[in-house]
């Protein structure tokens, strides 16, 4: 039997042994390949994968705005563009492409740059991991979706993206899912909303500059600057459950028999206004100083407002993934809302300005 097809049996029948509690059983152990493996949801990944057993093969070329050393156990360094950094990469039981040039602007600003990374170099790794029978996980974003025709936002809702940034994910959607049309193994879409929280590696913070960081660093300045018009709706889910979804998709994948590209909807189903967010902070910075005066809430003119969507209804239903995926949410906002106030003077943000 071929190693790599016996080292997936290996995989799945620990995955379901593990599943229904077998006693005496080692957890589900595989040997995941991981893309953009020194991002910001990246290294946090490598490291939860690595405690959980499994052995991680990771590939990063160290361009985007978060990045930790490449140095790290079992993560080599390597641009997805290039197909001779892949090697590395068959040895895996299942493949998790998180590799992206990410963001509004920067797609924006870079049309023809960014899609040879979120949409050609996605189409041929896809086509690469299918060839060689290796499930598959893209991560998308609900940036994809535009504006939907029906609330809430399901795992079949469909992509109609209104921007760059948006487009080039939808696009890499539609690679995968062709690429896996008539492969012997699955793959999976993981559409993520945003996301928040923050860690340390080898003494360096990690953090990422949305919402909620960028209103730390407001706060201690004394005001919170909010983009017109405020009422633009938001889900954020935590980093940590975001990397329960990402081991739970690649234990599904390994113990899959059949195939497909099924969507999973990785958000909290907790949306609110970017408004109502800044009062919330304002209150538990407030809470947490009280020798301090509470920070102002200002609503200021909308770099972005000629790109991204300001809709003010948005929901997200993630009841398919949590069941599918046996996972649930487990960290609400308030609770992170608290937890970064807390923390606030141990983590500095670089280009902080009005939160979206």
């Amino acid at each position: 039997m071929d190693e790599s097809v016996a080292r997936r049996l290996v995989f799945a029948g620990a995955a379901l042994r593990s599943r229904y509690g077998e006693i005496g059983v080692a957890a589900p152990m595989a040997r995941i390949g991981l893309t953009g493996a020194t991002g910001y949801i990246g290294t946090a990944l490598a490291a939860k994968l690595a405690a959980s057993g499994h052995t991680v093969i990771g590939l990063d070329n160290q361009s985007g705005p978060v990045r930790t050393p490449v140095t790290r156990a079992g993560i080599h360094p390597g641009d997805i563009r290039d197909e001779s950094t892949w090697k590395p990469l068959a040895d895996a039981d299942v493949l998790l492409h998180l590799a992206a040039s990410s963001g509004v602007m920067v797609c924006a600003e870079d049309p023809v740059g960014t899609a040879t990374v979120n949409v050609d170099a996605t189409d041929r790794l896809a086509r690469w991991s299918a060839g060689r029978g290796i499930p598959f996980a893209f991560a998308s974003s609900f940036a994809v979706v535009g504006i939907p025709e029906a609330l809430p936002i399901t795992e079949t809702t469909p992509a109609r993206p209104t921007h760059e940034y948006a487009w080039q994910k939808a696009r890499g959607e539609a690679v995968v899912v062709g690429a896996f049309a008539h492969a012997s193994v699955p793959a999976a879409v993981v559409r993520m909303s945003n996301v928040y929280g923050r860690y340390r590696v080898d003494g360096q913070v990690v953090a990422k500059g949305n919402v909620l960081n960028l209103f730390a660093q407001q706060a201690a300045a004394g005001g919170l600057r909010v983009s017109a018009p405020g009422t633009q709706r938001r889900d954020f889910v935590h980093l940590l459950d975001v990397l329960d979804h990402w081991e739970a998709v690649a234990r599904w994948l390994g113990r899959r028999a059949t195939t497909g590209c099924p969507t999973f909807n990785v958000a909290s189903g907790e949306s609110s206004t970017v408004l109502d967010l800044a009062g919330r902070f304002a209150r538990a910075w407030g809470a947490a100083h009280p020798d301090r005066p509470p920070p102002s809430v200002d609503i200021v003119p909308n770099p972005r407002g000629a790109v991204e969507l300001l809709q003010s209804e948005f929901a997200i239903d993630r009841r398919w993934t949590g069941s599918t995926l046996e996972i649930p949410i487990r960290h609400g906002l308030d609770d992170g809302v608290r937890a970064i106030v807390r923390d606030a003077d141990l983590f500095t943000i670089s280009g902080v300005g009005p939160a979206h």
